[in-house]
């Protein structure tokens, strides 16, 4: 699954680490705008950012 599987083993490394959990804005900035400008990612500014910021937004809600 594109970059959940990153964010959330960004997430996972950052609670080992005991530090803060980023937030949705920074998770999107990082995992959304971020991806969409490398050259393996550049696809994901063909397709809606909805259902893509939405997976975000599910993995913050289940990691509260």
């Amino acid at each position: 699954m594109w970059r959940v599987n990153d964010s959330l083993a960004s997430c996972q490394e950052k609670y080992t680490l005991e530090e803060n959990k980023p937030n949705l804005s920074e998770l999107q900035k990082q995992f959304i705008t971020s991806a969409k400008k490398t050259e393996n990612r550049e696809w994901l500014s063909e397709v809606s950012a909805i259902p893509l910021q939405q997976s975000l937004n599910d993995l913050n809600q289940a990691l509260l």
